[in-house]
C-alpha cells in the first residue's frame, strides 16, 4: 500500500468521524418542549439543538368574511357598472389536505401544521453532530 492510499484512508476515516453533515430520520416524541428521537438507544434531541425550518412550523391564514354596504356604483375597466348594494367576500368552505387527510377547519386555512407527537421528520445533522436542522415531515405511502 502506498503512502497516498494510506493518507486517503486516514482522511476518509477522519471525515466520517467528524460527521460534517448527514441526513437523519427521527420521530417527534414530545412537542412542548420539542424532543425528537433518532433511535431507541440514543437520548432524545431537545429543542436547544434543533433548528426548525418554515415547513415544520405552524402557519395559518384566517378565513374571513368581509362585507360592506355601498351607496355608490363601481365602474370597472370593461365599462360594466356594478349597482349600489351589498358587497361581500368570503373564504369559507375551503378544506386543506396533508398526505390525503383533511386538516381541521377551525376558521383558519392551515398552510403548515405544527409538529405533533409521532410525526416522522427528516433532519440534517450539522456542526459535527451537535445540531440538527429539521427539514420536513416524512410521509409513508398510503
Amino acid at each position: 500500500m502506498e503512502l497516498l492510499d494510506v493518507l486517503q484512508q486516514i482522511s476518509q476515516a477522519n471525515n466520517k468521524a467528524m460527521q460534517p453533515t448527514d441526513l437523519v430520520v427521527g420521530t417527534v416524541t414530545q412537542v412542548k418542549p420539542l424532543e425528537i428521537t433518532t433511535d431507541n438507544q440514543a437520548a432524545p434531541l431537545r429543542s436547544q439543538v434543533l433548528y426548525l425550518t418554515a415547513s415544520v412550523v405552524e402557519k395559518k391564514v384566517t378565513t374571513f368574511a368581509h362585507s360592506h354596504d355601498t351607496t355608490h356604483n363601481h365602474t370597472v375597466t370593461d365599462a360594466t357598472i356594478m349597482p349600489a348594494g351589498e358587497c361581500s367576500t368570503e373564504l369559507t368552505g375551503i378544506t386543506c389536505y396533508e398526505n390525503g387527510q383533511a386538516l381541521p377547519n377551525d376558521g383558519f386555512i392551515t398552510l403548515n401544521r405544527g409538529l405533533e407527537v409521532g410525526d416522522k421528520v427528516l433532519m440534517l445533522r450539522v456542526q459535527h453532530g451537535q445540531k440538527y436542522v429539521v427539514l420536513s415531515r416524512v410521509f409513508q405511502e398510503v
